[in-house]
């Protein structure tokens, strides 16, 4: 038996989005300070999912994973870092993965969390298909808990990435709170919140506000408990409201990053400080393989060539961001296959391929007659809005029609899952390695992940089946080189570029904020908001 343990505080490099509702009209409108002081923090997202074992939403990830604790987190600079678990190690080859767990957290109810609430939660995700998770479980055989705090999966098969994608991306809930529930595909779990984070819901009014209450037991703030009493995630109808709100002193932090071309707006405000942080994803275009144009790999060729990428950057981001070629991303040195390189903006290049397809424009209006697209955006998100209208006007001089159809955050999440849309433009939050990241976008047989596209390709199957029982490192390397090819090849997706974060708050009030990259992190994570403190 060989054991290969890995100390997480040397841990490797990253590269990496209801019913029954207690409410609270009462909450505090301001930072009271010192041991009573009150975090507001603006979203323009309404929590959708409060099970966080399924739950695929941003603003309910950020609620959520500060109440339920994961394995590992990421860290400021972008490390997998301990948070519930110890350490971690291979056993039997690299066949078994066994998680070291402390013995100091606790659930709000007092009962101690324990080995069997990981076992609980990863079999329960198993069970029922819950979540993205459930395609980083798929060949666990079965879970250990000798005792209560060692976790041991054992797998089908070596998977190198296993113990870290699991460890960052699993939510460990309370076995005895949920077990009663039954079936958790149908749990709603969205009143009497038991959690072990730095923070607990306390009530929720939605549409409003999401009011979080200290847990008075969290060992990885300072002193054992968070400095901040309450935490309270106010709902605002769109990014520029939620300014207007920071500068006004109506919330303390701005939730998701600051637009690019409106920071200049916070220049000479002394309270508001801005925060740069790193991407662990990437801003793409998806395409539905179930449209029946949209099947043909010369139709997402000619929309690839007509998409002015380069115009993109500099007007929307101020050339602060990098452009991508293939699906993984460069941060993933590694791995970035640089034989790759963009298509070009090329509309006429785009028009003869199209016409050498067989469409053509039979009355003369300067578009393929029935080629229209409809690209689907989450409105929120101001960057990705201005991206549909830039594509849509260069789409135009390539004879192709598109429509804006971009919409309310949870509303686009749930078209996109269900398939109800052409063109997918969004933003991944984050991806924590390649393999995890061809996995849940690509894999037929993924279940409850992120193929978006509805791809069912035996050959992408192959290749990425292949390439995760691969141990050897230099072969594991050039096969994901090669699926990075294929997916260029048939344009899957077009990659768009990996851009830069700036988070607003104020410093007049709070301060000791971790940051982590990507959007969907920010600053905003179960250990940022447990190091907070009140200014004064």
């Amino acid at each position: 038996m060989s054991k290969a343990a890995v100390a997480l505080g040397a841990a490797v490099a990253l590269a990496l989005s209801g019913c029954g509702l207690n409410e609270d009209n009462n909450s505090s409108n301001g930072n009271s300070g010192g041991d009573n002081a009150v975090l507001r923090i603006g979203t323009t997202t309404d929590v959708s999912n409060f099970n966080p074992l399924q739950s695929l939403s941003k603003t309910d990830s950020w609620i959520l994973n500060t109440m339920y604790p994961h394995l590992l987190r990421i860290d400021e600079n972008a490390k997998k870092a301990p948070e519930l678990a110890k350490e971690y190690s291979y056993e039997d080859g690299g066949k078994t993965a066994v998680f070291k767990l402390r013995d100091d957290f606790v659930w709000t109810d007092g009962k101690p969390v324990v080995a069997d609430d990981v076992k609980f939660s990863a079999e329960s995700i198993m069970k029922y298909k819950l979540g993205n998770v459930a395609a980083k479980l798929t060949w666990v055989t079965s879970v250990e808990a000798p005792d209560p705090t060692t976790v041991k999966f054992h797998l089908s098969q070596a998977y190198a990435p296993f113990a870290e994608g699991v460890g960052f991306w699993m939510s460990v809930v309370p076995k005895h709170v949920f077990e009663p529930a039954g079936d958790l595909s149908k749990f709603a779990n969205d009143a009497n919140w038991v959690g072990a984070g730095p923070f607990v819901l306390e009530s929720a009014t939605k549409g409003q506000r999401y009011v979080m209450k200290r847990n008075d037991k969290y060992p990885l703030a300072p002193g054992g408990k968070a400095a901040v009493s309450k935490v309270e995630y106010r709902i605002y109808p769109d990014v520029n409201t939620m300014m207007l709100a920071l500068r006004n002193g109506d919330i303390d932090l701005m939730g998701t990053p600051v637009p690019t071309s409106a920071a200049k707006t916070f220049e000479g405000d002394s309270k508001i400080k801005l925060k740069k942080v790193g991407a662990l994803g990437f801003a793409h275009l998806t395409y539905n393989m179930n449209n029946k144009d949209l099947a043909k790999q010369e139709v997402r060729q000619a929309l690839s060539m007509a998409v002015d990428t380069k115009a993109i950057i500099a007007s929307v981001l101020q050339g602060d961001a990098q452009q991508m070629a293939g699906p993984i991303s460069p941060i993933f040195a590694e791995y970035d296959n640089k034989e790759i390189q963009p298509y070009p903006f090329d509309p006429a290049g785009a028009k003869a391929k199209l016409t050498a397809a067989g469409y053509k424009d039979g009355n003369g209006d300067g578009f393929f007659d029935g080629l229209e697209f409809g690209v689907a955006c989450d409105q929120s998100n101001a960057n990705i809005t201005r991206v549909v209208q830039l594509f849509r006007e260069s789409a135009e001089q390539a004879g192709i029609k598109l429509k804006n159809e971009c919409v309310e955050r949870n509303t686009f999440l749930s078209r996109t899952k269900e398939g109800k849309y052409d063109i997918d433009a969004s933003q991944w939050g984050v991806f924590d390695n390649p393999m995890d990241q061809l996995r849940s976008t690509y894999l037929s047989s993924n279940p409850g992940g992120i193929n978006y596209n509805l791809l069912k390709s035996n050959e992408m199957d192959r290749l990425i089946n292949d390439a995760a029982g691969t141990t050897d490192q230099a072969a594991f390397v050039e096969k994901i080189k090669n699926i990075d090819k294929v997916v260029h090849e048939q344009a899957y997706l077009t990659p768009l570029y990996v851009e830069n974060f700036q988070f607003a708050y104020n410093a007049s009030k709070f301060g000791g904020f971790v940051a982590s990259p990507s959007d969907l992190l920010g600053m905003v994570t179960a250990y940022s908001l447990a190091q907070v403190k009140p200014v004064g």
